[in-house]
């Protein structure tokens, strides 16, 4: 199968879509609490393999990620602090995806030799201590799992998906999901879909992430989503400035974050 633009159809997209920012904004189908995680048998990037059945008696958190996800990098430390605080007990794993914003220097990889190359770069910027996986290149078990960029599944010690969100730097969101699991308390939300707070702290980190896959993925994102692209440079420039400048920006950043996020729910339900 060929790249191509938008949708699983073209699972590995050579460019930043605002399709694809869509289809992160939500689940999509719904699924009912405890339903069985998919079958999957993947390398890692320190030369093992992992399969499902390696998670057997023990819970697991699994994450998705790429280097050219904004959202990824601002994950990073949100689940670092998560696990020195459960990983004895919970089993933290991340699936590296497709390229959420290739470009010229960063593309999208063609090879699995390719992709497991930028599994590695992911896991020694980020300084990941867990086990990074590769799916294969058209994303089979990340489409199994719905297909979002940046999701994290919690899986109880039977194999069964216990919490989902749609993004791994939620850590009040992720924090309780795994405190719950780990006390063996039920009756704890299936699923959240908070965006706003979640892509806020992605947005810090949108201009180096994607100015690091090249020019062409930041035009991409520019083209695109304006909005998004505008939030994120208001971002970028927060970290220069007075409290009180950061004050005015961040009230900036989150209007115009607000702004982007109503127009793509707006195109969502016009589709």
């Amino acid at each position: 199968m060929g790249v191509a633009k938008g949708g699983f159809m073209g699972y590995r997209n050579a460019h930043f879509t605002r399709e694809q920012l869509i289809e992160d904004l939500s689940f999509g189908a719904g699924r009912d609490p405890g339903w069985e995680l998919p079958d999957f048998d993947l390398p890692a990037t320190d030369g093992a393999r992992v399969a499902k059945r390696d998670l057997a008696g023990r819970p697991a958190l699994l994450t998705f990620a790429s280097i050219t996800d904004p959202m990824s990098a601002s994950a990073a430390p949100v689940l670092k602090k998560l696990h020195r605080r459960f990983g004895r007990d919970v089993r933290f794993l991340t699936v590296y995806v497709r390229e959420a914003h290739p470009g010229d220097r960063i593309r999208q990889p063609a090879t699995a030799e390719w992709k497991l190359r930028h599994a590695r770069m992911l896991r020694d910027r980020d300084g990941l201590p867990w086990q990074v996986l590769v799916d294969d290149l058209e994303g089979g078990f990340h489409r199994a799992l719905g297909g979002n960029s940046n999701a994290a599944f919690l899986v109880d010690p039977n194999g069964r998906v216990a919490f989902r969100s749609l993004w791994s730097n939620d850590e009040r969101v992720l924090g309780g999901a795994l405190r719950a699991m780990v006390e063996g308390r039920s009756g704890a939300p299936f699923e959240r879909e908070r965006r706003v707070v979640p892509m806020a702290r992605g947005l810090a980190r949108v201009d180096e992430v994607v100015r690091a896959a090249g020019p062409a993925a930041v035009e991409d994102l520019r083209r695109e989503t304006p909005l998004v692209f505008a939030a994120a440079e208001l971002a970028w420039f927060f970290r220069a400035l007075t409290p009180l400048g950061r004050a005015v920006v961040l009230g900036g950043a989150a209007l115009l974050a607000g702004a982007a996020l109503g127009g793509v729910r707006l195109a969502r339900r016009g589709a």
